[in-house]
C-alpha cells in the first residue's frame, strides 16, 4: 500500500508568499492589457501566461514543496519451531499407530500440514530439537528425516529460553512448540514462559494412555546392592518387577519370562504371572556362581502384548562372587622385617581378615589389626573356643615358654578339627624355641631336636622338590627358584632334624642334609581335618626386593596369598585368574545429589597388588550436561574421567567420591596404567534417581501446553488444528512503513521551466518591440 503527499518546508508563510505572488500576477496582467492595442489576443494571452508562471516558480522557490511517499508493508520476522526428541515422543499413540516424534515430523513436512513450507513463505524458519539441551538441525534435507527420540531427559523451559536467545527476542516473531508436554529437567516451563517476550504456539503430541486405560507397562524396579555371594553356593538375587494397566489382560496375558543372565549366559529364568491390580510383585531368582569375581548381571522381563515403553524391562547390577573371607591370627614375638612385610601383604588380599598380636616386655602383647574381640592378651586364645574365630594362626619367632600348655594343646586340637597352622622360622622357634616336646611337635611337618638344634646361617637359593612344583603353595613360582642362578635367596633357616612319614618337603636346603636327605626348608603336612606347614626361614620378605630390584617379577604375595589359602582350604583369589583390573561402584543406585563412591582393584602381571599404578574411570553421563567453559561460553559435556586415589594401608586397591549432575543411568569404564603400560580395564554401570524418568508419566501434559500458550499471548493446538498455526501468524505479522521524501524546488528541471519562461517571455517581447 502506498500514499503520497506534498509539503512546503520553506521559512516563508505561506499566505505571504501567495498573496506576494498573486498581486505580482495582477500587475503583470495590467501591464500586458495596457499593450493590448498593439498586441494580437494570442500574444496577449501567452506574455501574461509566462509572466505569471515563473511568478508562481519563484513563489515555489520561497515555499520550497517536497513529495512524501509512505509504502506500508507486513514484516518479515523469524519463527523458531521447537521439536521435542526425549525417549517419551518414542510412544506410539498417534494416528496410523506411529510414535510421536513421526507425528510432529509430518505435521512439519507432510500435507496437509507442511508447516515449514507454509509459514517459509512469509517468514524466516529456524528448526531447533531439545532433549536435555537444546541444538539447532536444517529445517529441510535429511537431517531433519534421521531425528530419533533418544534423549535422556526433556528441559522444556530451558529449550524456550535457549531458542529465544540464540535467535534474539527482537527477529522472532513467534516459537511454535511440538512435545508432549512433559519436562523432568532445568527450569519449570511456565516460569520460564513468564519471561520470554514471544508468543508460544504450543502443539499436544500424544494422547492420555493412563487417563483412558490404554497404557500397559511392565518393568524391572528394584534389582540388589551390589550383593556378595560365596562361589559353589546356593545364590537367590531378589528382583522387584512393576506392572501398571493389566486389568484388561488374560492371565495367559498376564504372564511374563523373568530371566537373569550374565554376559548374555542365562543364570535362572522363571515364568511369573502378574496380578491384574497395579503394584510392584518381588521375585527370587536361584543361581549357582561358579566364578570368582566381579559380574555384571541383567534382570530382564519379556514385554507384554504391545507394550509401549520397553526401555525400563531390563537393568544391570553388580555382583561379587569370593570365597569366605579367611581370617588370620599372627602371633609374634618381636617387631621384626619378616612380621611387617607379611603382615602388609596379607592385609592387601581383601579377602583375608588380619589380626596381630606383638609381645612387648614381661607378659604382655600388643594387639594390631582387626579386633575380633577374642582375649589375646597372652598371645594365644585363652579360651578353646576362641581359637575357632580364626581359620589361619601363624606362629612367627616366639619361644613356648610365652605360652601355657593349655594353649598349645588347644591350638593343636585347632588344627585337628580344620584349622591351618604356619610355624615360621626364627632365632625362638622350631627346637630353638622348645617346641620340640611341646604339643605342636605331633602337629608339625618337621621333627626337631630341641634348644640345640641351631641355625643355618649363611645365604642360600632354596630348591622346590618335584612335589612342590606342583603343589598350590608354589603354583606359579616355580622359575624363581630353578636354574643355575635363582632369583631369589633366604637369609639362613632353622636347623631341623628330619620330615615326618605322612608329610610333604617342598623346598629344601641346597647343601644341608639330614641323614641321606636335604634339611627340608618348606614341609607341609594334613594333621586330622586341618593343615600345617614348616617354614624354616625368615627372610622371605627379601624375595620382594630382590626380584623387583632388577626389574623381575616377584613370587612374594603371591606364594603366602597360596600358603594361606590352602592351609585354609581355599586357594582362589576374589578376581579371576588373568584379571588384573576390577572396578565397581560401592552400590548400584544413589538418590540424587547423593555422592557416588568408586572402587578399583589394581594387579600387576605378578598377580600382586599394584599401589604405584595409575587408575581413571570414564563416566558417560546420561545426558548431555551444560556447563561454563573456561572462557565463560556455554559448552556441553557427554562424560568426564575421574582419577581414583589408593587407599592407605590397603596394597592394589583405588577408590574416589564424584558427584554425579544429573538423574539416569551412568555408564563407567575403569583403565589402570603401570607408567607406559595398560594393565588393563573393567566396566559397570550405576543409576542415580530413576534410569527410566522419561516414562514416569506417559500422559500429554495439556495444562502446561495451555498455559504457555495463555501466558505468552500465543495459541494452544493438537495435532488437528496445528493446520492453522501459519494463517494466525500471517495475520499477527506487523506492518512496517517505508518514507521516502523527494525534493521538488531544487530539482534542475524545476529550474530549467523557470529559465524557460523568462526567456521565452524576453524572446516574445523583443519580436513585438515592447519595453
Amino acid at each position: 500500500m502506498r500514499h503520497w503527499q506534498v509539503a512546503f518546508t520553506g521559512a516563508w508563510p505561506m499566505l505571504l508568499v501567495m498573496g506576494g505572488a498573486g498581486s505580482a500576477a495582477l500587475l503583470a496582467y495590467v501591464f500586458y492589457r495596457r499593450k493590448k492595442p498593439v498586441l494580437m489576443p494570442s500574444a496577449f494571452r501567452l506574455l501574461t501566461g509566462l509572466r505569471t508562471l515563473a511568478i508562481f516558480i519563484v513563489a515555489l522557490f520561497l515555499l520550497q514543496p517536497v513529495l512524501r511517499l509512505t509504502r506500508a508493508e507486513a514484516s518479515r520476522a523469524t519463527v523458531a519451531f521447537l521439536v521435542d526428541v526425549s525417549e517419551s515422543m518414542s510412544i506410539r499413540d498417534a494416528a496410523g499407530d506411529r510414535s510421536r516424534l513421526e507425528a510432529a515430523l509430518s505435521l512439519l513436512r507432510e500435507k496437509p500440514g507442511q508447516l515449514l513450507r507454509r509459514v517459509g513463505q512469509s517468514q524466516d524458519v529456524r528448526l531447533f530439537t531439545f532433549g536435555a539441551v537444546t541444538a539447532e538441525v536444517p529445517a529441510g534435507g535429511q537431517r531433519l528425516a534421521e531425528l530419533q527420540p533418544e534423549a535422556k531427559a526433556t528441559a522444556l523451559g530451558d529449550a524456550l529460553k535457549d531458542t529465544v536467545r540464540q535467535v534474539g527476542e527482537r527477529n522472532m516473531s513467534a516459537v511454535v512448540l511440538l512435545t508432549d508436554g512433559v519436562s523432568n529437567r532445568g527450569e519449570d516451563p511456565e516460569e520460564a514462559a513468564r519471561a520470554l517476550g514471544v508468543p508460544v504456539f504450543s502443539v499436544a503430541v500424544g494422547g492420555r494412555l493412563a487417563q483412558r486405560g490404554r497404557f500397559h507397562d511392565v518393568g524391572i524396579v528394584s534389582v540388589p546392592q551390589n550383593p556378595r555371594f560365596i562361589v559353589n553356593n546356593r545364590a537367590i538375587v531378589k528382583v522387584e518387577v512393576g506392572h501398571v494397566g493389566l486389568r484388561n489382560f488374560t492371565e495367559a496375558e498376564r504372564e511374563v519370562l523373568l530371566r537373569l543372565e550374565d554376559e548374555g549366559a542365562e543364570l535362572a529364568a522363571r515364568a511369573v504371572r502378574l496380578p491384574a491390580e497395579d503394584g510392584t510383585l518381588q521375585q527370587e531368582m536361584e543361581f549357582v556362581p561358579k566364578r570368582v569375581g566381579i559380574h555384571r548381571l541383567r534382570a530382564s522381563v519379556s514385554a507384554l502384548p504391545a507394550e509401549t515403553v520397553t526401555q525400563n524391562n531390563a537393568r544391570s547390577f553388580t555382583v561379587i562372587v569370593t570365597d569366605p573371607r579367611i581370617r588370620v591370627l599372627i602371633v609374634e614375638g618381636a617387631v621384626r622385617r619378616e612380621y611387617r612385610f607379611l603382615r602388609r601383604a596379607l592385609e592387601s588380599d581383601p579377602n583375608l581378615e588380619v589380626t596381630s598380636v606383638i609381645k612387648l616386655s614381661g607378659k604382655r602383647f600388643l594387639l594390631q589389626g582387626v579386633q575380633t574381640g577374642v582375649d589375646l592378651s597372652r598371645g594365644l586364645p585363652a579360651r578353646r573356643e576362641d581359637i575357632g574365630e580364626f581359620d589361619v594362626v601363624i606362629l612367627g619367632d616366639i619361644g613356648r615358654e610365652e605360652f601355657t600348655g593349655l594353649q598349645l594343646e588347644q591350638l593343636k586340637d585347632f588344627v585337628d578339627a580344620g584349622g591351618g597352622l604356619i610355624a615360621l622360622g626364627g632365632y625362638h622357634a622350631f627346637g630353638a624355641g622348645g617346641y620340640a616336646d611341646s604339643a605342636l611337635a605331633d602337629v608339625l611337618p618337621v621333627t626337631m631336636g630341641g634348644e640345640r638344634d641351631g641355625h643355618v646361617e649363611a645365604a642360600f637359593a632354596p630348591a622346590l622338590t618335584p612335589e612342590g612344583k606342583r603343589h598350590p603353595v608354589f603354583e606359579g613360582c616355580r622359575e624363581f627358584f630353578e636354574g643355575a642362578r635363582p632369583r631369589v635367596s633366604l637369609e639362613g633357616a632353622n636347623r631341623v632334624t628330619g620330615i615326618k612319614p605322612a608329610a610333604l618337603a617342598l623346598a629344601v636346603h641346597p647343601r644341608e642334609r639330614v641323614g641321606r636327605a636335604p634339611m627340608p626348608v618348606v614341609a607341609v603336612q594334613s594333621y586330622g581335618a586341618g593343615r600345617a606347614m614348616a617354614l624354616t626361614a625368615d627372610t622371605t620378605w627379601k624375595w620382594k626386593f630382590q626380584t623387583e630390584g632388577r626389574g623381575l617379577d616377584s613370587p612374594y604375595y603371591r606364594f603366602w596369598r597360596q600358603s594361606v589359602r590352602w592351609l585354609a582350604g581355599r586357594d582362589v583369589a576374589e578376581m579371576a585368574p588373568d584379571q588384573l583390573v576390577s572396578a565397581w561402584p560401592a552400590r548400584v543406585e544413589y538418590e540424587p545429589e547423593e555422592p557416588v563412591l568408586l572402587k578399583a582393584r589394581v594387579r600387576n602381571r605378578d598377580k600382586e597388588p599394584e599401589e604405584r599404578a595409575a587408575v581413571q574411570v570414564h563416566i558417560t553421563f546420561p545426558i548431555p550436561i551444560k556447563k561454563k567453559g573456561p572462557d565463560g561460553q556455554e559448552i556441553v559435556e557427554n562424560e568426564t574421567t575421574v582419577r581414583l586415589a589408593p587407599v592407605p594401608l590397603s596394597l592394589g586397591q583405588y577408590q574416589a567420591s564424584w558427584s554425579p549432575p544429573a538423574s539416569g543411568l551412568y555408564r563407567a569404564m575403569a583403565e589402570a596404567r603401570l607408567g607406559e603400560e595398560t594393565l588393563g580395564s573393567d566396566g559397570f554401570e550405576f543409576v542415580v534417581g530413576q534410569a527410566a524418568a522419561e516414562f514416569d508419566r506417559v500422559d500429554v501434559a495439556e495444562s502446561t501446553l495451555q498455559n504457555l500458550a495463555a501466558q505468552t499471548g500465543g495459541t494452544y493446538h493438537t495435532l488437528a488444528t496445528a493446520g492453522r498455526i501459519p494463517d494466525e501468524l500471517e495475520g499477527r505479522r506487523h506492518l512496517v512503513l517505508h518514507r521516502e521524501e523527494v525534493s521538488l524546488w531544487n530539482a534542475p528541471w524545476f529550474f530549467a521551466v523557470f529559465m524557460a519562461c523568462v526567456t521565452a517571455e524576453w524572446i516574445l517581447r523583443k519580436r513585438r518591440g515592447l519595453n
